[in-house]
């Protein structure tokens, strides 16, 4: 299983991303919210995507009875919001971000 938690952020408050696993539409994620989805066991990539704007990539590997969280948001937070122009031509690839949260902290 995974787990997925949105961090709040002014940017794009309103709007949903897309939660792609291997290429494939998994579902949506709102601000502030927290998802879990069973996956199959094995290697998988996922990332975030909203418009024609995404985040990184994150390859994994899971087993079975194994719960993997993972936190996201946008890029576009205190100074960065200035820049979002950039973000959305140069930089779209890395609009919104996604990482494992580390379960040791």
């Amino acid at each position: 299983m995974i787990k997925i938690t949105r961090k709040k952020g002014y940017a794009d408050s309103l709007r949903k991303y897309k939660i792609i696993l291997d290429n494939n539409y998994l579902g949506d994620i709102n601000q502030e919210e927290i998802k879990s989805f069973e996956v199959a066991p094995g290697e998988h990539t996922i990332y975030l995507n909203i418009d024609w704007c995404r985040s990184n990539k994150l390859d994994f590997y899971i087993s079975e009875n194994d719960v993997i969280e993972f936190e996201c948001g946008s890029s576009l937070r205190s100074w960065r919001y200035f820049f979002g122009l950039i973000y959305i031509t140069f930089l779209k690839n890395k609009y919104l971000w996604i990482k494992t949260v580390d379960k040791f902290n």
